[in-house]
């Protein structure tokens, strides 16, 4: 009986060495979302009726099926919304903040063509990011569109372009 407690005992600590091993002591900022501001249009006009949102689950093959923030838009068909950070104590040495990404989906609810993605997109951790998105719902597009976008699962068609803006 003290042989396998001394073997559970020294295995606790084996684990507990490589967690505190994969962890540092090193205040950061975690940046988990860009800020972004652009315009939702239908062949150059506003879309009656359009709704944005972020998808909730971005990192999911059907990426707005589930609705996160919803986004106002204004009659002429623009939007905004602010970057998200998080202070975070401590940082991976397996994965460290300058190797980490995050994936958000902006997703058009459109009046007579359902729900859409309007784009994918992808930045680092760990530093501050703008985007402007110009987004045509005639006008789908494939494939990667401007810098932190990415292709959707499966293909999936997107409709907004991105430029970084700052």
């Amino acid at each position: 009986m003290t042989v396998v407690s001394g073997l559970r005992v020294g295995m606790a600590r084996a684990a507990l060495c490589l967690v505190l091993a994969a962890c540092v002591p090193t205040p950061h900022i975690v940046h988990v979302r860009p800020a972004a501001a652009g315009i939702v249009l239908e062949e150059g006009k506003p879309v009656p009726g359009v709704e944005l949102f972020l998808g909730k689950s971005p990192g999911n093959n059907q990426p707005c099926a589930e609705v996160g923030e919803i986004l106002p838009v204004s009659p002429e068909g623009a939007f905004a919304w602010a970057s998200v950070q998080e202070g975070r104590l401590t940082d991976s040495l397996i994965n460290p903040l300058a190797r980490r990404g995050t994936l958000t989906a902006l997703c058009i609810r459109h009046p007579r063509q359902g729900i859409l993605i309007g784009a994918m997109l992808f930045m680092k951790q760990d530093g501050p990011v703008s985007l402007r998105l110009d987004c045509d719902v005639a006008r789908p597009r494939r494939g990667a569109v401007g810098p932190h976008t990415i292709t959707p699962w499966l293909g999936q068609v997107r409709y907004c372009a991105t430029k970084a803006s700052g």
